[in-house]
Parts: C-alpha cells; structure tokens; sequence
C-alpha cells in the first residue's frame, strides 16, 4: 500500500523526522555514556529516543520504497536507498547500547545503595572474621568486639560489597559503555549526513535551475 499523508506521499514527510530524532538519540545516548551525571538528570530520556529513532528507520526506508516504486528509475535514486538500508544496523547498536547503560545505571545505583547499607550498619559483614578470633580474647570482650568493627574493616568491606552488587568493575564497564555509545553514535550521525546528502543529489540533480526574473536588472 502505498502511504500517504494528507494527500502527499509519506516518505519526504517521514524522513525530515528522522533527520532530525535519529542524529538527536545519537547525541544524547552518547552524552548520557559519557557523564553518568547528566544520564541521572535526564532519566529515561535517552532510551526513549533510542527507541524512537529504531521505529522511525524501518518506517522510513519502507515508505522510501514504495516512492521508489513509483519513480523512473536512477543510479542516484539506487544509492540513495543502499545507503538507507544501511542505517538500521547503526541505529540498532545506539539502542542496544542505550539499554546497556540504562542498565548499568541502575546496577551502579543499587551498588550505592548496598554500600551505604553497609556503612550504616556494618556489623553484619564483619561478624564471622571477628568471631573467628574470639577464642584468644577474653571472655567478657569476645562479644563486643563482633559487634563492633574498626573503621579499617568498613572500608574494605563497603568497596567490594559495592563492586559485587555491580556486576563487576563500574570504572571498566562505564568505560566500555562511553566507548561504544561515541562509536555508535559517530556511525549513527555519519549514515545520516551521507544518506541526506544523497537524497538530496537524487531529488535536485535534475532539476534545471531557473533565472530569477529579475537577474538581469530587468
């Protein structure tokens, strides 16, 4: 079926929205990789437009098709929508990504959370070591010192509870999630720019350009 919009074909319609949201996601989600701050300010934000960008791509090059069903054919028209079809993949990896760090958000926030819980009561994670012990102190000290752990062992103990609720290193995760969030996202916008740039020599190529009436002064 060959889509339309309020009597226009779809395509031309469709594409200025993913001109402007896809590169839009690619900025963001790289942005929210690289400072975990600004991801916790923008919230959802950057998966949203991830997702969005995902749905427009495959709209797009479908109604791109059947526009270039309905035309004479042309090698710029043919390479225009090679290039096309290769924007999906790049898209798919900014979302992919997207939901990895929203993930590891989240991971690094419960990671937080277990540390301060341990901070505030870090009793329980130093019990069996301090009773291990406990036969060389005296009786009437035994029991106060597993309740009570020096400050060394709540410092050792918060970083790898926190390191354990993260599912690893947080430094070398957010560093592998920047990383592939700024490659996507270069990829993402370069496909962009390369498929508008063709678009635009197969839509304006063969049109004549006209004088102004008024060129000559006339």
């Amino acid at each position: 079926m060959y889509l339309k919009i309020f009597g226009l074909p779809a395509h031309p319609l469709v594409v200025h929205a993913t001109a402007v949201l896809v590169p839009l996601a690619a900025l963001v989600v790289a942005a929210a990789a690289l400072w975990p701050a600004l991801h916790r300010r923008l919230g959802p934000l950057p998966l949203g437009l991830a997702a969005v960008a995902l749905a427009l791509v495959p709209l797009t090059t479908s109604t791109g098709d059947q526009l270039e069903a309905r035309l004479p054919e042309s090698p710029l028209i043919a390479r225009h929508a090679e290039l096309a079809d290769g924007l999906l993949p790049w898209v798919f990896g900014l979302f992919t990504i997207s939901v990895f760090v929203t993930w590891l958000d989240w991971r690094l926030r419960k990671a937080t959370a277990v540390t301060e819980q341990l901070a505030s009561s870090p009793a329980v994670a130093v019990d069996v070591p301090v009773v291990a012990g406990a036969a060389s102190r005296p009786a009437g000290t035994a029991g106060t010192a597993a309740s009570q752990p020096s400050g060394e062992q709540r410092q050792s103990a918060a970083p790898t509870a926190a390191a354990t609720a993260a599912g690893g290193n947080p430094v070398a995760l957010r560093l592998v999630a920047a990383l592939l969030a700024v490659v996507a996202a270069t990829g993402t916008v370069v496909q962009v720019v390369r498929i508008g740039d063709a678009g635009a020599k197969a839509a304006w190529s063969d049109v004549p350009a006209a004088p102004r009436p008024d060129a000559d002064g006339g």
